[in-house]
């Protein structure tokens, strides 16, 4: 009896650790920056914003210098405001995007870890209910697709179950309702940093 105790402990602990950093759950907080749309007098403006990311990863496949997981990055943006000569345009909107995605990470078990991210899903954008002059109007939440583009860097100290991330994520979305249809934005492009729990 108490050889077959021993014998399933250490296979549950050697099942334990082979399991062990499959996954992890990285909280990332940084910039949404929008790059400006139009030209002249017709340009639009967008405020770099406060971006909330979270993120889930689960190891699909690894050899000694390359993890491949899937990801599904969840961020979050509370407010984004613009400018615009077009007096009709509201003057803030928030968004938020689901894309799951593949994530390549080179070397995953060294101190530094770069990866590559790509992926597609879905953003919701809820805009303001102000226009730029003031005026306030019913506006209505639209959802639209959304591709994922990303890069960055895990840094792994040693003993630690903890990483730390840097990372560029662009995600090339369908156009929000802004009310004014000459507003074509399409790039959010999130840069950010935070921590990574591996287990």
């Amino acid at each position: 009896m108490r050889k077959t105790v021993i014998v399933l402990t250490l296979f549950t602990g050697l099942c334990l650790n082979a399991f062990a950093q499959k996954n992890e759950l990285a909280l990332v907080a940084g910039a949404k920056v929008t790059p400006s749309v139009g030209s002249g007098t017709n340009q639009t403006n967008f405020a770099t914003s406060f971006a909330f990311e979270a993120n889930y990863a689960a190891q699909l496949a690894h050899v000694p210098a390359l993890a491949l997981h899937l990801e599904i990055p969840v961020m979050f943006t509370p407010s984004t405001d613009l400018t615009t000569s077009n007096v009709a345009a509201l003057k803030s909107y928030s968004s938020f995007f689901v894309t799951p995605a593949l994530r390549l990470k080179l070397i995953p078990e060294a101190p530094f870890s770069p990866w590559i991210s790509a992926g597609g899903g879905i953003v919701h954008f809820n805009p303001g209910s102000t226009t730029q002059d003031g005026t306030a109007v019913n506006t209505h939440g639209v959802t639209k697709g959304a591709a994922q583009a990303g890069v960055g860097a895990d840094f792994h100290p040693p003993l630690l179950p903890l990483a730390f991330r840097v990372e560029v994520r662009d995600f090339y979305t369908g156009r929000p309702d802004l009310n004014a249809l000459g507003i074509k934005v399409r790039n959010n492009i999130l840069v950010g940093g935070g921590i990574v729990l591996r287990f």
